[in-house]
């Protein structure tokens, strides 16, 4: 079919999805990061039209699920079990059918395209990559990553942009290196951080502690690419910049439970929690007890 004739679909837009799939998402993130979209279906069994997706998008099936399913993507036929948390890769703006013969349950994972260029060129020497399609595949690391973003989406993103940006880049850096179709050449990993950059950052962070801080920003501050900041600050502090950053909010949780006259509600939104909910279980995973009963021990 034409490209021209077929429906060009944008999964990210509310409702959109309809236009190929039987029923809207059970669970979706809704626009909560710029650069990547989780949605999860639970959907009879279907044919979809010819369409034409947007964005790379990475089916992956619920552990449980099992059926049988035909994919017909850029021309080509494809028949196949499927289910039990295997997944499917398609590039985007390719030709797309499929069909599949009983109720079953999937998450998609949809990249923008030019995020995916863009933390390309940051990382790897020589052309652009292209991305091979992928047909019932097992991969644990992008199963996890997916498991990872559909828990935040459950929580009402909570946790704010640095999680999710940092989980869309650690995904792109996993398609490039395992199904591009040339095997690209990595810049090679420094030292990390300058001490002057690690200053920077960690300065940052704790200045702006109760605000949304994104990748994009912390990045900003050490004036290199949000994908090599990622990496470089690991290198430097041995953990991830969002375990940081959740690591130095507890701290704060913890001197402002010394003062009694605060709320718990208060202390939360002032250490850049979502809700008292949220603090209290980030505090109970890294203290092991919740924020009240510390107080109580003050």
């Amino acid at each position: 079919m034409a490209k021209d004739k077929a429906l060009i679909v944008d999964l990210t837009e509310p409702g959109k999805s309809i236009q190929v799939l039987p029923q809207a998402p059970i669970l979706s993130s809704q626009k909560a990061w710029d650069d990547i979209f989780l949605a999860h279906y639970r959907h009879p069994a279907n044919e979809s039209p010819e369409h034409y997706l947007i964005q790379h998008t990475l089916l992956i099936t619920d552990t449980n699920a099992r059926f049988q399913v035909e994919q017909r993507l850029d021309g080509k036929l494809k028949k196949y079990p499927h289910g039990l948390g295997h997944l499917d890769l398609f590039p985007a703006n390719l030709s797309h059918w499929a069909a599949w013969d009983r109720e079953t349950e999937f998450s998609i994972v949809a990249i923008c395209p030019k995020f995916f260029e863009k933390v390309a060129l940051e990382n790897i020497k020589g052309d652009r990559v292209e991305l091979i399609p992928q047909f019932s595949i097992v991969d644990p690391t992008i199963g996890h990553i997916a498991q990872a973003l559909k828990a935040e989406v459950e929580a009402g993103c909570a946790t704010g942009s640095l999680y999710g940006e940092s989980l869309a880049t650690a995904l792109v850096m996993r398609l490039i290196q395992n199904y591009s179709a040339c095997k690209p050449q990595i810049f090679a990993n420094s030292n990390g951080l300058t001490k002057y950059q690690l200053n920077q950052v960690i300065d940052y962070i704790n200045t702006h502690l109760d605000q949304n801080i994104s990748l994009t920003d912390i990045a900003k501050v050490a004036t290199i690419s949000q994908s090599h900041f990622a990496r470089l600050f690991k290198q430097s502090m041995g953990i991830t910049p969002h375990q940081y950053l959740i690591q130095q909010r507890i701290e704060r949780a913890k001197k402002l439970l010394h003062n009694p006259h605060i709320s718990i509600a208060d202390i939360a939104f002032q250490c850049g929690f979502a809700n008292q909910t949220h603090l209290t279980k980030r505090f109970r995973q890294l203290i092991g007890i919740t924020p009240k009963a510390y107080q109580k021990e003050c």
